[in-house]
């Protein structure tokens, strides 16, 4: 099978993005046996839908269906297919997720990212579960009307309330520090509404965006607010930032499926296991059991 080494995008206008890719070093095979299409998606975790037609011999693609959209948040993502003519086996590059217009990150930017998803996942993280909110699809034909465009009920079980079929993509976990929000009580005429706000902290996987689901452990659920700061090194994504607003129970996001097995859930800890030991010696902690097997017991053991 063919390998590709590099795929990049690259554009200085509004009206198009070009889509680049190269070849690894001591590829035998020739090219054009192989043809390539790109896809492109709204999401680094998809779905794809390819944007051109099969290219065979050629390493670039210009994308002009990008004219006219000039969101600074809402991202295309590329990945491409590689295809053997003749057997029809095909692989894609990226083997997951995508590429899209932004810098590389250098040798620093990786060395502070690592840093913080490593205290974030050792010290004052907990485990979460990101499910990113679509931004584009087929519309939900439960919930939304096509006349007044717009949704007509908010507890749709298509759609979970985003008003795109399917709400969410697949989810991806990771460590976020949540800090502890102020509890506040509304009073209203029919009774009373429960409100808390936070703020989170995360390294720079996943990317956020507004509307995205969170889930910990506890399945205490919260949706990223519009408000998000990503930290840059050099333009490239070290960590972010932001609000958090904790959905109601009687919202239809609390339907969202987190799919772990029995076992999964059974023996889930959204800190380390080691934050709730405390070994008084050495023959109580793994590492002291460890050593004994190496070395044998101390002396006093003996006695």
């Amino acid at each position: 099978m063919l390998h590709v080494a590099h795929l990049r995008v690259r554009s200085f206008s509004l009206d198009y993005l070009d889509i680049y890719w190269s070849l690894a070093n001591g590829t035998s095979e020739d090219p054009r046996d192989y043809e390539f299409v790109v896809q492109w998606s709204s999401n680094q975790y998809g779905p794809y839908q390819a944007v051109s037609a099969p290219i065979i011999d050629g390493f670039h693609f210009r994308d002009t269906t990008v004219k006219g959209q000039h969101s600074f948040y809402h991202q295309r993502y590329y990945r491409l297919i590689i295809r053997n003519r003749s057997s029809q086996v095909e692989v894609a590059f990226p083997a997951e997720g995508g590429v899209r217009l932004e810098a590389p990150a250098d040798l620093m930017a990786l060395e502070m990212a690592r840093q913080e998803n490593l205290k974030l996942k050792e010290f004052n993280g907990r485990k979460v579960w990101v499910f990113a909110k679509r931004v584009s699809g087929p519309r939900c034909t439960a919930c939304y009307d096509p006349v007044q465009r717009r949704r007509v009920r908010s507890d749709c079980a298509s759609c979970f309330g985003t008003g795109t079929y399917g709400g969410y993509h697949a989810p991806v976990a990771c460590y976020m520090q949540i800090h502890t929000p102020t509890e506040v009580t509304l009073k209203i005429p029919d009774g009373e509404v429960q409100v808390e706000n936070t703020q989170f902290r995360l390294g720079n996987y996943p990317e956020l965006s507004e509307g995205d689901l969170v889930i910990e452990a506890e399945n205490v659920r919260w949706a990223v607010s519009d408000q998000i700061t990503k930290v840059r090194k050099a333009r490239a994504l070290v960590r972010q930032q932001g609000v958090l607003h904790r959905i109601p129970k009687t919202d239809a996001q609390y339907n969202v499926p987190l799919k772990l097995t029995m076992t999964e859930a059974g023996d889930l800890l959204g800190s380390p296991d080691r934050n709730f030991s405390n070994p008084h010696n050495l023959a109580d902690a793994d590492v002291g059991k460890a050593i004994i097997r190496l070395f044998g017991p101390r002396d006093h053991e003996h006695q």
